[in-house]
């Protein structure tokens, strides 16, 4: 809070203010008086009525002050109004106000911020009559942003500053006071915040006058400021529905878009942990889908909250492998009457097309290095090869041995007693709840009654009502960013795209380019997060993302966190890390190569349709899928793909830190559970996004910092609008 701006309020409104807001402290709503610039700042909504008596004058004013963002206006009923804009980011900032009263006037705004101790501003105000006039003004905050020294001067009265300082000692009560040395003027009062609201009163002498006024306001705000009165202990009510994914595709006819992103649940869990007002979590689970990737992430964040000494409880009226697995790190398990618990284990199914494509006359054509590199047994093969089984095998192990042993951890049960319910696989509810698979099960309208009588005190805050009502920034330089890019979807040249039928993602090569080169030159980047969910793709779209990431390792720390799946052009890329994170049943690895092509001749014939080629070159036609390949064609595209194996294990070991042969000796095309490629080597650490952030900024000496997503969405007036609307007025993220 502003505290300099709330004291002046009540001159600045009267008809002829004799002491002017703090041109380089005031950058919320009450920026439209004092500073225009300082609503570049973005702070979410804010609403101020004032009320002013001159005593001397026996005048009464009354002014609303609103924002949202940086859109401000003011209005003085019969007087005059105003409005204002400001913009900037980091540490500069501008704005410009047009007020009109009697006349039309316009002002410019100017803010720096170099350091959260110090401030300057400055505003030429009237600019269009004579020139207008200036005020300028420096703020410092030896004690953070517990206690402020302002100093403004204006240029119509020079030198005679007007000093002032502000303290709060303890949350929520402000005091401060202005003056004027050279006549004694002054300005003291107090504010009283209380998170969402604020009331204070002052009073102002103006020369000889005794108390020549006095006013007070009331603020209502979106952001929740330091408070006088504890915030009440709540349970968040979290609804966990829909699909999450790390990134949200463009638009599809066919794809089912994400209802939230791994990031904005990790990051509500994580908010939620360090409030003071938060005492538990209540999720109710229901048509809830996400990999189990990244559910071992989400788990892990809850386990985190619990063990922050907060709870957490779980209403689903069914539950499968990945919601139970999700489900068991709950203090309590409430389930429905009616509803069932579906925890039979783990499977994975391949699909073999062989057979098929040779009924059609379709063949295939292919190369490969790595005997586990199985992606072309899919069109190739009719059953699945003794390489391929036994790296599918031990992904399924992995799996399976994490849902096993983390499930029965969190619900105190012996892993042999928990198979045991795992081979019974179905549950009816009242049988979940005898084997001790749910605590109880009651229907939604008695959720609450439940809860009441089991947690003393037990109140609830919905998920929408939380975010509208998010923290106060009190710093005046935003802390110093870490970028996280996304690297989501098959991997081709050119710019990255989402299927328009299928919604399947395409990571562009030149999209991730200027991505990662964008944070690299942002001074405000202190370190890169690539955040990984791919299968691969291209080779060579895959060279150009780690060859732009092995030149930021130049400049900044780069670290992997790798979701879902990292496999073949995904672990490419992120395999020259300086750190690689990978969550426990992240499918990784796969380094390999492998050529293929369908030869389409025997379905041609088998229509009766008929092809002939006129060509100048003896392999003009190799590439096409009207032959297949000669022997020696076979032989030279086969070298090929050796060499690009040769460089894609080169790459591996110099980022890992291993010899060809220690690389080649776990590559071979073979895919690997998170926690068994972590004991091969060919990852640092398991942990997720949030573990990934947290190494980021230690290797950059940071203790907090803001998030900077990359690739930057497509801007257009219509998003810019939703997005304005979303964050400053109904102050979601």
């Amino acid at each position: 809070m502003d505290m300099m701006s709330l004291l002046f309020a009540g001159v600045l409104v009267s008809v002829a203010p004799q002491m002017p807001l703090s041109v380089a402290t005031t950058d919320d709503a009450l920026a439209v008086f004092a500073n225009p610039a300082g609503l570049g700042m973005g702070r979410k909504s804010d609403f101020y009525y004032l009320y002013t008596h001159a005593s001397s004058q026996s005048m009464r004013n009354h002014a609303v002050a609103a924002n949202i963002g940086p859109l401000g206006a003011f209005w003085e009923p019969g007087s005059r109004f105003g409005f204002a804009l400001g913009g900037g980011e980091d540490d500069m900032y501008a704005g410009i106000r047009v007020v009109r009263d009697s006349l039309t006037r316009f002002d410019l705004g100017a803010l720096w911020r170099p350091w959260n101790y110090l401030s300057f501003g400055a505003t030429w105000n009237d600019l269009g009559h004579d020139w207008g006039y200036v005020i300028a003004g420096a703020a410092v905050r030896p004690m953070w942003n517990r206690l402020t020294f302002s100093v403004d001067f204006m240029s119509t009265s020079w030198p005679d500053p007007i000093v002032g300082l502000e303290t709060e000692p303890v949350d929520g009560l402000s005091i401060a006071a202005r003056v004027r040395p050279r006549d004694m003027s002054f300005n003291a009062g107090l504010v009283i915040g209380l998170g969402n609201l604020s009331v204070g009163a002052v009073g102002t002498r103006v020369g000889s006058e005794v108390l020549d006024q006095v006013g007070g306001f009331v603020r209502v705000g979106v952001e929740t400021r330091r408070s006088l009165v504890p915030k009440p202990k709540r349970f968040l009510e979290l609804e966990l529905k829909g699909r999450v994914a790390d990134t949200r595709p463009g638009f599809s006819l066919m794809g089912s878009r994400p209802r939230r992103t791994t990031w904005q649940l990790l990051d509500l869990i994580s908010d939620a942990k360090k409030d003071p007002g938060i005492n538990g979590m209540l999720l109710k689970v229901e048509g809830f889908s996400a990999g189990f990737s990244q559910l071992s992430e989400i788990r892990a964040a809850l386990a985190d909250f619990r063990a922050s000494g907060k709870q957490v409880v779980v209403y689903a009226p069914y539950l499968g492998v990945g919601s139970f697995y999700l489900a068991s790190v709950a203090d309590k398990v409430v389930g429905h009457p009616l509803g069932d618990v579906h925890i039979a284990g783990v499977s994975i199914q391949t699909l073999l097309l062989k057979g098929g494509l040779d009924k059609l006359g379709l063949k295939v054509d292919y190369q490969r290095r790595g005997k586990y590199k199985s992606a072309v047994e899919t069109v190739a093969a009719d059953s699945t090869s003794p390489e391929n089984r036994e790296q599918i095998e031990a992904f399924v192990d992995a799996v399976y041995d994490e849902f096993v042993g983390r499930s029965s951890e969190g619900l105190g049960m012996s892993r042999a007693r928990f198979e045991e319910h795992v081979e019974h696989g179905f549950f009816m509810a009242h049988e979940a709840k005898q084997a001790g698979l749910i605590d109880t099960f009651c229907y939604d309208d008695e959720l609450d009654d439940l809860l009441k009588e089991e947690i003393k005190g037990f109140r609830k805050v919905t998920e929408k009502r939380y975010l509208q009502s998010g923290d106060f920034e009190y710093g005046w330089k935003g802390p110093p960013r870490v970028a996280v890019v996304y690297a989501s979807g098959s991997i081709a040249s050119g710019e990255s795209r989402t299927d328009f039928l299928t919604g399947d993602q395409t990571m562009g090569a030149k999209t991730m380019v200027r991505a990662i080169r964008a944070a690299r030159r942002d001074k405000r980047v202190k370190a890169i997060v690539l955040r990984v969910d791919s299968p691969g793709g291209s080779g060579y779209a895959s060279d150009i993302i780690w060859r732009e990431l092995e030149l930021t390792k130049e400049d900044k720390p780069v670290v992997a966190s790798m979701g879902n799946i990292a496999g073949s052009g995904g672990y490419y890329i992120a395999c020259g890390a300086d750190r690689v994170f990978v969550n426990p049943t992240t499918l990784t690895g796969s380094i390999g190569v492998f050529g293929l092509k369908f030869v389409t001749e025997g379905l041609y014939n088998k229509l009766g349709i008929r092809r002939e080629t006129f060509k100048r070159g003896e392999r003009a036609d190799a590439l096409s899928d009207s032959r297949e390949y000669t022997a020696e064609e076979d032989s030279i595209l086969q070298l090929q793909v050796d060499w690009f194996y040769k460089q894609f294990v080169d790459k591996v070991a110099q980022g890992r830190g291993l010899s060809f042969e220690q690389v080649d000796s776990v590559a071979q095309g073979r895919i690997w559970a998170g926690t068994d490629a972590f004991e091969v080597g060919l990852v640092d650490s398991v942990g997720g996004l949030l573990a990934a952030i947290d190494w980021a900024k230690q290797q950059a000496g940071l203790e907090e910092c803001e998030l900077d997503f990359y690739p930057k969405p497509k801007r257009g007036f219509g998003p810019m609008a939703r997005d304005l609307i979303a964050e400053y007025v109904l102050g979601l993220e």
